[in-house]
Formats: C-alpha cells, structure tokens, sequence
C-alpha cells in the first residue's frame, strides 16, 4: 500500500472513532447509560459544565441524581467538527446544542443554549477516550410554551449574570446549583485564549 494512502487512512480511523466517541459519550448521558458514560472517559478525567466540576465519576453519580431524582430533562446535539492528533494524545472541538424545558412558577417554558463542548483524548489500550470535559458558552435564551405568559424570571438577577451564559446560569441557581461565574465564554477571550494556550500545551508535551 503507498505509504502516503496507509498514513490518511490512520487519520480517518483515528478521527472516526474520536468523533464517534464524542457523540456517544453525550448519547450515553442523555440516555441514562451510567456504565457507558463513564466508559467514554479515562479514569479521574476533569469534567466542568456549569453546574458540576469534578472528576467523572463523580460527574456520573452527580448527572444520576439530577435525572432520576431531581427529574432534569436536558438533552444535548453535539456535531465534532475539528481535531489535531500528536501521537497517543488528541483535542476535539465540537458545536453544540443543550436544550430543557422547565416550569418555574407554574410556567412552563423551553431553555436553550449555544456552545461548543472540547475535550482532551488520550489513546489507551481500549481505544482513544476522553481525558477532559469542558464546555465554551457562546450565547442561550428562554421561551415560554404559551408565548401570553411572562418569562418566569428576575431581571435584576438575569442582569448580573453573564451574556454567554445568562440564562442557563439563571435556571441553573433557579434549582439549588452554585453557579461559577469564571466558566469559558466567547465574551471572556482573556479565558478563552488562556485555556486553548494550555490545551495546546498539553498536546505538544502531555503536561
């Protein structure tokens, strides 16, 4: 086989199963698949979404309780998009949508937010798994089901908040989470390029 054709068909393989393990990770999530999630990851990974930050297993225990007994609703589209590989380790960037519908005060209303998901991924004997989470909040909004009713929020609070994550931050203290008011948002280069500086730091060096 031509060496040329042999090295592209490796990359295919190699980005196929990290794009495919990025939607299955999400998948498994949403799904309630507690084994598979946990799965998806290296043991002790880093994971912070904007109500949790912790390793995964925690994650998972934390993600079981939210869903099967605070009855949270929320779904994710994930759609990779981009990736760089340096021998066993790889990053991955991915747009994404999470979507909820929710009922505060006796309205019932839809959440939606717009980011991108980005992980570290490390190659293991079982295949190439997830070493971090992390979300990058780009902007989200609230609509209620019956377009007559008022949002069921407090616009001093909303106002406060930060824009790339202003509502989602909102249900988020709403329901009883501490909200990090430093998480990654496009409104927030300083943090942004902080954080790509030492995601690419880690894939030159491992460290």
């Amino acid at each position: 086989m031509d060496a040329n054709l042999e090295q592209r068909l490796i990359a295919l393989l190699d980005r196929t199963e990290i794009y495919d393990l990025v939607r299955w990770e999400r998948f498994c999530r949403d799904q309630r698949d507690w084994p598979g999630l946990l799965a998806c990851y290296v043991p002790g990974a880093p994971v912070r979404t904007s109500w949790y930050d912790g390793d995964i297993a925690g994650f998972v225990d934390q993600s079981r309780e939210k869903m099967e007994k605070k009855g949270s609703s929320g779904k994710h589209w994930i759609m990779p998009a981009t990736h760089k590989i340096k021998g066993d380790r790889a990053i991955v960037e991915s747009p994404a949508f999470i979507y909820d519908r929710l009922t505060f005060d006796g309205i019932e209303f839809d959440f939606h937010q717009y980011c991108r998901f980005f992980s570290r991924v490390a190659r293991t004997k079982d295949g190439w798994r997830l070493a971090s989470f992390e979300g990058i909040y780009q902007r989200d909004n609230l609509q209620c089901t019956d377009p007559r009713n008022p949002l069921p929020v407090d616009w001093d609070i909303i106002k406060t908040l930060r824009p790339s994550y202003r509502f989602m931050g909102y249900t988020q203290l709403k329901r009883g989470y501490k909200l990090n008011p430093e998480l990654i948002g496009d409104d927030r280069p300083d943090l942004l390029k902080a954080f790509y500086d030492d995601a690419g730091r880690w894939l030159e060096t491992g460290e």
